[in-house]
């Protein structure tokens, strides 16, 4: 069997771990790389991500790219919305690699749209089946955490009352750009708290629909709560000063209610020196209610400290072969074959 070609999209923290699994995979060929950043295009891409050179160039020619031969396309590329914040124009530029005929498997929110974005699921869907490829968003969080592997758990109940998805991260070593968006040092009176926690439930909010899909419950509303916490103490990440009344972590709560009770929750916390000051705390815990109690399950190090990209690219690298496989249109991972290890 010939190794399937890749291309990777956007090469920030993301894109660089990929290329890196890639090349640790002998059923993975890289083929394509592409980036907008004038200070990478032109350098190879093994170079660029601290490997022997593989003889692929940086190019920002994302046409020429997607020209060439290829079965699918990772896409790590930066979110783009509309006024609303909605996120069409991404969806857009997926549909232009599947126009491509390419299959495309992505980190870009576009998850689980049926529940929260139906026209977009119509027209990826669409974009996919016409010119006969797969669409795979893989969730964020990392996906896998939420709600792959809570409902992989809950198979083995007699039945469900409740689920509770906790996790976070700690941003202290995170030089990402995106991680400006939390404010990390910022005057709290002044902060816009509710443009932050639109955008992240916005991120986050699909995999709450997703798991109360999969448990066949109809929720009466989905509420969403956000904390904001200042800091006790002058604290130091590798990126700056946060100053002590500032800010340095958040608490993002999504809940899908039935009857007055969260009966599918996703806690999830942004924070910076989680070593120093212990709350909000960072959980990683599935905890799971019904028959025959309550099953709680900890997973360490989903989220680590050095590099929290990992677990995000894996599902994606991964997943390739059964995104292969799969009948042409818009398809979430937990509808294919189980996602394992590939070599």
């Amino acid at each position: 069997m010939n190794a399937a070609r890749v291309i990777v999209r956007g090469l920030g923290n993301v894109g660089q771990d990929a290329i890196r699994m890639i090349s640790e995979k002998s059923t993975l060929t890289l083929v394509g790389a592409i980036d907008v950043d004038p200070a990478k295009v032109g350098i190879d891409s093994g170079e660029l991500c601290g490997l022997p050179a593989n003889g692929v160039l940086v190019s920002d020619d994302t046409d020429a790219i997607l020209a060439t031969a290829a079965d699918v396309v990772l896409d790590y590329s930066p979110t783009l919305r509309d006024d609303e914040g909605g996120f069409g124009p991404s969806a857009e530029e997926v549909c232009r690699s599947l126009r491509a005929k390419k299959n495309v498997i992505t980190t870009i929110p576009l998850y689980f749209l049926g529940a929260t974005a139906p026209e977009l699921y119509a027209k990826l869907d669409t974009c996919a089946k016409e010119n006969g490829v797969t669409f795979l968003p893989t969730g964020l969080l990392p996906g896998a955490y939420a709600s792959y592997i809570p409902m992989v758990l809950a198979g083995i109940m007699g039945h469900v009352d409740s689920v509770v998805v906790a996790s976070g991260e700690d941003d202290q070593l995170n030089t990402s750009s995106w991680v400006t968006v939390f404010g990390y040092g910022a005057d709290p009176t002044t902060f816009p708290a509710d443009r932050l926690k639109a955008g992240i439930v916005s991120y986050y909010v699909s995999a709450v629909h997703e798991m109360g899909a999969r448990l066949g419950l109809t929720f009466d509303e989905v509420r969403s709560t956000h904390e904001v916490f200042t800091a006790p103490q002058d604290l130091h990440p590798v990126w700056g000063t946060v100053a002590e009344g500032t800010i340095y972590g958040h608490r993002f709560i999504m809940s899908g209610i039935v009857d007055g009770q969260a009966v599918v929750t996703l806690r999830y916390v942004h924070r910076i020196c989680a070593d120093v000051v212990p709350e909000p705390a960072i959980e990683e815990a599935i905890d799971i209610q019904g028959l025959p109690g309550l099953l709680h399950t900890e997973i360490k190090g989903m989220m680590p400290f050095d590099n929290g990209y990992v677990t995000s690219v894996a599902p994606t690298v991964n997943v390739i072969p059964q995104v292969l496989a799969a009948a042409p249109g818009y398809r979430q991972a937990m509808d294919l074959p189980v996602v394992v290890p590939i070599l």
